[in-house]
């Protein structure tokens, strides 16, 4: 291991055990940054000896996080003193708004629902002003706690480790979303070091024992304090609760099915195998969702059920998909042409960045960088490879 990274891990470690925790937001902060190191690079943008992202994909990872602890049916807290809801004392900043939230789609789909909306820009227009306000809240909540305290027991400096660009909040009057979160609430950063050491160990320092054990035992210890006997294994069930809805596959499946009782024939994507039956058709991620939680519409394509199960949760190689771009091109034209301001939402904001003024071109482009994260997971993470 470089010297460096080596010396950036013993350094987060320390942190990690003496900086004071008063809340659970430092654990939030730093499975957040975690998760996007390695998920957005492709948004990353270096500037001397840090790198920033967009600090709205922190803003809708922590809604994601927090929203099974405050939806619990008994009172998790989450900050030292804290107590339920109906007593006067110390709260979450944004527990009250999120809990709305949680109150809405309790009987409405969960957080999988919640999710979905969030990300295609479809939250109730009820909703709206509480999602608006849990944004700036959240977002006040990162800048103002952990962005700002992290390592200041190791270099007695704010804005050390994390720093954020002091941007004004400027969300647009539609429906807020995963790409207007991207774009609209500034940019945060840290530096270059920890973040290659998030891309490259990230998943080791976020498991058990690390940073989603500690939170747990955070959680754990402040409810003993208020003679609540909290299970821990309870705890982390709730934060490693998924978001993603299962519904989304359920639509891409109701399309190609469609699709294919009008052509009787759909494009084979790995193999010389075309689909003619419904009971052939399986739909795979191109991007396995055991390694990147992404049930978005450009990562799901009609295979053949026995190419799918040959391929199980391997990675597509670079080489593969090169190899069959043009039939992946065509699955994200066939739905970008039933979903398009849907699909390119969500293509932009996971793949790439940035919307090129053409729709080829905008394709072509986040293709070249799903060859490269399917690079970054077989050479970096270890995930195998799959050349059909």
């Amino acid at each position: 291991m470089d010297p460096r990274l080596l010396e950036t891990y013993h350094t987060l470690n320390t942190i990690i055990e003496q900086d004071r925790a008063v809340t659970s937001f430092k654990y939030a902060l730093l499975r957040g940054t975690i998760e996007i190191c390695q998920q957005y690079s492709h948004l990353a943008e270096p500037e001397g000896d840090r790198v920033w992202y967009p600090l709205g994909l922190l803003i809708e990872r922590w809604i994601v996080y927090y929203y099974p602890l405050f939806e619990s049916e008994s009172f998790v807290p989450q900050l030292n003193g804290e107590k339920n809801l109906d007593i006067s004392s110390k709260k979450v900043l944004f527990r009250r708004e999120l809990t709305v939230v949680t109150d809405h789609y309790r009987f409405n789909g969960g957080l999988p629902a919640f999710y979905a909306d969030l990300r295609r820009g479809r939250i109730p227009e009820s909703l709206d002003k509480p999602v608006r306000n849990l944004v700036r809240k959240v977002r006040y909540a990162i800048t103002d706690g952990p962005v700002k305290h992290l390592g200041y027991s190791q270099y007695r400096e704010h804005f050390r480790v994390f720093d954020w660009d002091r941007s004004t909040l400027n969300l647009p009057r539609k429906p807020v979303s995963s790409e207007i979160l991207a774009r609209s609430c500034g940019k945060f950063s840290l530096h270059r070091d920890l973040a290659t050491l998030f891309q490259y160990f990230g998943s080791f320092i976020i498991g058990e024992g690390t940073v989603i054990s500690k939170w747990a035992d955070f959680t754990v210890n402040i409810s003993r304090t208020q003679g609540h006997d909290m299970n821990r294994e309870r705890i982390l069930t709730l934060l490693s609760r998924e978001s993603d809805s299962k519904r989304q596959v359920a639509e891409a499946s109701r399309f190609y099915h469609d699709l294919l009782a009008e052509k009787e024939q759909l494009p084979y994507t790995w193999s010389e195998r075309p689909v003619t039956s419904p009971a052939d058709l399986h739909i795979d991620h191109l991007l396995p969702f055991s390694a990147w939680k992404n049930n978005d519409l450009w990562n799901l394509v009609p295979v053949h059920r026995a190419v799918n199960a040959k391929k199980r949760d391997a990675i597509p190689s670079p080489e593969l998909l090169k190899k069959r771009k043009d039939r992946v091109l065509s699955c994200w034209q066939m739905l970008s042409g039933a979903y398009h301001d849907v699909f390119f939402d969500e293509m932009v904001t996971a793949l790439m960045g940035k919307r090129e003024e053409n729709g080829e071109e905008t394709m072509s482009l986040a293709f070249q960088n799903l060859v490269e994260k399917c690079r970054y997971l077989i050479e970096i993470r270890g995930y195998a490879p799959w050349n059909g």
